[in-house]
């Protein structure tokens, strides 16, 4: 199976804000609105703006200065940080908690200007004023400070412990549970008392008390692992098996590494982590142990971002291939094309290499260039190519256009700022003319981030509507509302796409937005993931620390980052995490979306999304499948496009977006038909022609088409089709009326 890597690509194609725009905008919203605003523009902004910032934060007031600190966590050297502490203020504790949460970023720990600051307006407060404020600011001095920062945080929050003010002890004992550090019997009862509550408190006292669980079951654990370590280990003859389970663990790698025949091949470290997967595959299929490298995959599937040139590779019959640029990165920039052959990189032949070392010949840090020697089909030799690398976010958003009106937009997953990109691009919509209706397609959407499903829902829905409620073991119910008014106008109807790929995030968004009657779902049942997992570092296995470099700021470690190798092995370690389920979703009409299982893993009651209208997508037949894998493997399909855009790039296009399914249109099409001297169909043949013809197109056109393969497409997907169906029924505009689908309609 061919897997197909990813390197990432520079800037997004809609124009960069202005920093001048982004501090108008800055001027009306609230605290938290500004947060995600500076959060989603951020990098996107011009060096020239990046470089102001500084400048801008020494004369800024109010929101704008909010702004603008909130954006120096991608400067180069934050500049006058502290100026935010003049912010906070007891009477508006919205935007002092604002000012708090930014200045706790990793970008700015360490700053002395700010934990001066910071220090100088806590001595001048009187705590009993704004517990909650007062505690929350002792707990960023923490997380911000250096060792005796920290240190005077921690006694400062302790010397309130027997305060009269039982607010301030309590929030006292929250920010120092948050902390980290040991907590004492009397702290530990405070949180007890507080965990049989309601509210936000309640909630984060439970969970510190369940960390303080953890935490001694973990020196619990680690006392009975060194007792195993210091006595005598039982030889092959004579096992001993103690009481305590973990000697079970201890046993079975010990016959392992002496008498398996594939012992030798493996380290005890893997061996381990395979223990650990099975015991979390045991609970559900959703938590998940991370080794440091699986680890890293993952956050880089959340983040998408790192540095290269900006293609999708793969090696094709021994060549390393582009199988497509990324239209709006460096590599398309530079005039790579799909199809293009790498037989370089800077001089180093791709030669029978594998995939990923010459991937990471291609990665590299932002700004910096690499020599590709690359050869096309109908060049006389090869040519030299200097790409300069970037750092980008992979697109998780594919926008088009379609006829009568209607924005398709289809989601990838939940990563960070999909719900902003959504309202960009409607927008940019009802910017352009007539928004007759929405299509979403989130087929084959495995999900993501919870809060980016819940904008999404603020996106259609008004103000404090029930999203998704989550509940768990501890019996707390969290309830997610959404925030404002909508943001698209509900006479602009919605069709949702689900399958039965679509998972968490794409289930909470179809199933709520569903059960409030703001959009018709299309398609298949979901795959009835409705629950929470939480990822948890291991505390014997820490990450290797490095320095993150202003020109990503996501939170991974990118190759060209220096790092402190702990166990001189030349690579960046992170390190072993666990994913754990730890609650429920449940939509607003109190079902829940998450498949119920037994203990031994069988199905009690299924879960997912029904879809209101049910339509299934055609699967090929073994027949034509058969058929179809003997002709391509020569793929006549891909020469015939080519020519055909060659000759006629007009026609191409027009084919490429629409053929009306019309063999006629294609030139010498029944002399290319009878030398296939195949059984299939001619409209099957076509529509594999028109697929190749797609793929040369989006090069041309500099932006891929959105879907993958059929899906996606109107002229050739039902499940679309009826998806813009369902929303015409909603506008004055009639299914029939439109000439691009009436066609379908006289003729299938």
């Amino acid at each position: 199976m061919k897997i197909i890597a990813l390197l990432l690509l520079t800037f997004p194609q809609e124009p960069s804000p202005s920093l001048d725009a982004l501090l108008d905008q800055a001027q009306d919203r609230n605290p938290a609105a500004i947060l995600q605003l500076a959060d989603g523009s951020a990098s996107d902004l011009s060096e020239t703006d990046l470089a102001l910032l500084g400048d801008q934060m020494l004369i800024a007031k109010g929101n704008q200065l909010l702004l603008l600190g909130r954006l120096q966590a991608w400067a180069e050297e934050p500049v006058g940080m502290e100026r935010l502490v003049e912010l906070l203020d007891f009477e508006q504790e919205e935007l002092s908690a604002a000012v708090l949460q930014t200045l706790r970023l990793p970008a700015f720990h360490g700053i002395e200007e700010i934990q001066s600051s910071l220090a100088v307006w806590l001595s001048d407060q009187i705590a009993e004023d704004s517990p909650s404020l007062w505690s929350d600011a002792q707990y960023t001095l923490f997380r911000t400070g250096g060792g005796a920062q920290r240190r005077a945080a921690l006694r400062t929050l302790r010397s309130v412990f027997w305060s009269e003010n039982l607010e301030l002890r309590n929030k006292s004992v929250l920010a120092l549970g948050r902390t980290g550090s040991t907590l004492g019997a009397d702290e530990i009862e405070v949180l007890e008392a507080l965990s049989e509550g309601i509210g936000a408190d309640a909630i984060l006292a439970q969970t510190l008390l369940d960390q303080v669980e953890q935490e001694l079951r973990f020196r619990s654990k680690i006392e009975a692992l060194q007792k195993l370590n210091a006595s005598e280990k039982p030889n092959t003859t004579k096992i001993v098996v103690e009481s305590d389970q973990l000697a079970v663990l201890e046993e079975v790698l010990l016959r392992i590494r002496s008498q398996h025949m594939e012992g030798e091949k493996y380290t005890d470290e893997e061996l381990l982590d395979a223990a650990a997967g099975g015991m979390l595959r045991l609970l559900d299929p959703h938590s998940t142990f991370f080794s440091g490298q699986e680890y890293g995959e993952f956050m880089f599937d959340m983040t998408q971002a790192y540095g290269g040139i900006g293609a999708y590779v793969n090696t094709v019959d021994g060549v390393f291939t582009i199988q497509r640029p990324i239209y709006s990165g460096p590599a398309y920039a530079a005039g790579l094309l799909t199809g293009d052959s790498i037989l370089a990189v800077d001089g180093w032949s791709t030669a029978n290499q594998p995939n990923d070392d010459i991937i990471k010949r291609l990665k590299g840090k932002p700004g910096t260039e690499v020599k590709l020697e690359v050869y096309r089909v109908g060049w006389s030799e090869p040519r030299e190519f200097v790409v300069g690398r970037a750092t980008i976010k992979l697109p998780t958003l594919q926008p088009e256009m379609l006829p009568g009106g209607i924005l398709y937009l289809e989601l990838l997953d939940f990563s960070e700022d999909v719900a902003s990109r959504i309202v960009e691009e409607i927008a940019q919509a009802q910017e352009a003319g007539a928004l007759n209706g929405v299509v979403l397609d989130l087929r084959n959407n495995g999900g993501g981030y919870l809060r980016e499903a819940v904008a999404i829902c603020d996106v259609f829905l008004p103000a404090d509507k029930v999203v998704v409620t989550t509940r768990s073991r501890t019996g707390a119910d969290e309830i997610y509302r959404t925030s404002s008014k909508a943001f698209v106008p509900a006479d602009i109807p919605l069709s949702i796409l689900i399958n039965e790929y679509s998972a968490s995030a794409s289930e909470i968004v179809s199933g709520a937005l569903s059960i409030h009657g703001r959009a018709t779902t299309v398609g298949g049942r979901t795959y009835g993931k409705g629950s929470v997992q939480n990822v948890f570092p291991l505390s014997m296995q820490q990450d290797e620390r490095f320095n993150e470099s202003s020109h990503s700021r996501n939170r991974i470690h990118d190759e060209w980052e220096e790092f402190e190798d702990l166990n001189d092995n030349g690579t960046y370690d992170y390190g072993s995490r666990i994913k754990l389920t730890i609650a429920y979703y449940y939509l607003p009409d109190g079902s829940t979306i998450h498949t119920q299982r037994d203990h031994d893993g069988r199905i009690v009651e299924l879960g997912g999304v029904e879809p209101d209208r049910a339509i299934e997508f055609p699967e090929i037949s073994f027949v034509v499948a058969r058929e179809l894998n003997r002709i391509l493997e020569d793929n006549p399909f891909k020469p015939y496009a080519d020519k055909l855009f060659a000759e006629d790039k007009e026609l191409a296009v027009k084919l490429a977006v629409n053929d009306n399914h019309d063999t006629a249109l294609y030139p010498d099409w029944d002399v290319f038909y009878q030398n296939l001297e195949t059984e299939l169909d001619e409209q099957e043949v076509r529509r594999w022609v028109r697929r190749q013809l797609r793929g040369v197109v989006s090069d041309a056109r500099g932006k891929v088409f959105p879907g993958n393969g059929f899906a996606g497409d109107y002229v050739e997907d039902p499940q679309l089709r009826e998806a813009i169906r369902a929303v015409l029924e909603n506008t004055t505009l009639t299914y029939e009326g439109i000439p691009e689908y009436a066609d379908f309609i006289a003729k299938y």
